[in-house]
């Protein structure tokens, strides 16, 4: 289910990253812009979509993935609260890629770090010492999540980047989603 979630980040931020950097290349930020606002839409439009799917048919599709009876109270567990989270990993990852395509790589690096450590030093608090078991593992998943998210729209909304997220650049447009789904279905698949 998470290579799924990744799937739908990979359509939108490896399909979105690349036409940015087109354009930014030709000096054209402010079509950029519009591609980087085309991406965040598209991100949190599939990952409620998704999320709505996990949330009402998620016994279901675990069970097609493979869960067995026994096995499903925890996996449901676990999805339910991971799956509320699925905004926070769409955007940290699918946009840490207009942040690797303007060239800030440590910056980029840094996104992953931050959200994996952090959810290394909260797994076992949560598990071991709040007593959570899987759904604490989910919840500790989750806050690593959005503080990633945090980290990334604060420097896409900030001075340092060159194209930033703006509001009157968050209207889908069809001609540029076309070009991004062009590029990021390969990746998606």
């Amino acid at each position: 289910m998470i290579t799924i979630i990744t799937a739908f980040t990979n359509l939108f931020g490896r399909g979105g990253a690349p036409l940015a950097s087109i354009k930014m290349g030709e000096k054209r930020e402010d079509i950029a812009e519009k591609i980087l606002g085309n991406c965040f839409c598209s991100l949190v439009i599939s990952s409620v979509i998704i999320m709505l799917i996990l949330l009402f048919f998620g016994d279901k599709i675990l069970l097609l993935f493979g869960a067995s009876e026994n096995t499903l109270p925890y996996a449901m567990d676990y999805m339910r609260i991971y799956s509320l989270g699925t905004v926070f990993v769409q955007l940290s990852v699918g946009l840490n890629y207009f942040i690797n395509t303007q060239g800030y790589a440590k910056y980029g690096m840094l996104t992953l770090l931050i959200g994996g450590i952090l959810n290394i030093i909260l797994d076992p608090i949560f598990i071991f010492v709040l007593h959570m078991d899987v759904a604490g593992a989910a919840i500790a998943t989750v806050i690593s999540q959005f503080v990633s998210c945090v980290w990334v729209m604060k420097f896409l909304l900030g001075k340092k980047t060159t194209i930033k997220i703006k509001k009157e650049h968050l209207k889908l447009d069809l001609d540029i989603m076309k070009k991004v789904l062009g590029l990021g279905f390969s990746p998606f698949l």
